[in-house]
């Protein structure tokens, strides 16, 4: 005599299903530091990456130093196991890549064709933050005035055309929110190293000293360098993060 499953059952159980596919589908979504190597590369070259993924589709930007430097917009797709996209970059350069995934890292065969032609491994790591910058939020209402007036309100204003939610750098670690300067502070802490301060990603991603997708956006002297450089002084000094 065959039994009858009770609704609750089955809805748990079409659940359950569910949430184990959604799971097996990779997302790629997020910033990646990573280089390109291999016996056609002299030099190994220094590259980060911004995606956003959709369902499968992926839209973002792959930013490279060497002979072909510059930011390429790319787009293509993500299984569970690849990511496969291509796109221009300055002076109608292109790329093509195909990477496998592992975890939070990325690395497979790349092709970037312009005026020289290299072709070599293309590996990323995810960055992740193990803090969401709340721990320094003391910081941020002991320099309040600081911060809106001149890091948000001069520094960073450069910023706000990619790095907000739904923009081209939506996804990387960095929001700049007019309207949320204790958000954007607590973003801007996550990028600061404070065991070695001049070497934050807030500083070095924006001065270009590292890969940038959104090429130099503060020149080195200048008083948004010194606003932004006096900002992680002071959160590394607090060893908040």
């Amino acid at each position: 005599m065959g039994t009858t499953k009770s609704p609750g059952l089955v809805a748990l159980a079409v659940a359950v299903v569910g949430l184990a596919v959604h799971g097996a589908r990779a997302d790629v979504t997020g910033s990646f530091d990573g280089q390109a190597s291999g016996p056609r590369v002299a030099v190994p070259i220094k590259a980060a990456a911004t995606f956003t993924q959709t369902g499968k589709s992926v839209t973002g930007t792959i930013a490279v130093d060497g002979a072909l430097a510059g930011a390429y917009l790319v787009s293509g797709k993500a299984t569970a196991k690849r990511l496969i996209v291509s796109g221009l970059g300055p002076n109608r350069t292109r790329i093509k890549w195909k990477g496998k995934i592992v975890g939070n890292t990325i690395s497979g065969k790349a092709k970037l064709v312009g005026a020289s032609k290299v072709i070599g491994i293309l590996s990323f790591t995810r960055n992740v933050s193990t803090s969401d910058g709340s721990s320094c939020d003391s910081v941020y209402n002991q320099h309040t005035a600081q911060f809106t007036g001149q890091v948000l309100g001069q520094a960073l204003t450069v910023c706000t055309t990619c790095h907000a939610p739904g923009l081209q750098a939506g996804s990387t670690r960095l929001h700049v929110i007019d309207a949320d300067p204790l958000a954007t502070a607590r973003s801007v802490a996550t990028m600061v190293d404070s065991a070695d301060p001049d070497a934050s990603r807030i500083l070095e991603k924006p001065l270009l000293l590292v890969p940038h997708g959104g090429g130099q956006r503060i020149l080195p002297g200048s008083a948004e360098e010194t606003i932004l450089h006096d900002w992680v002084t002071l959160i590394a000094q607090a060893q908040c993060n």
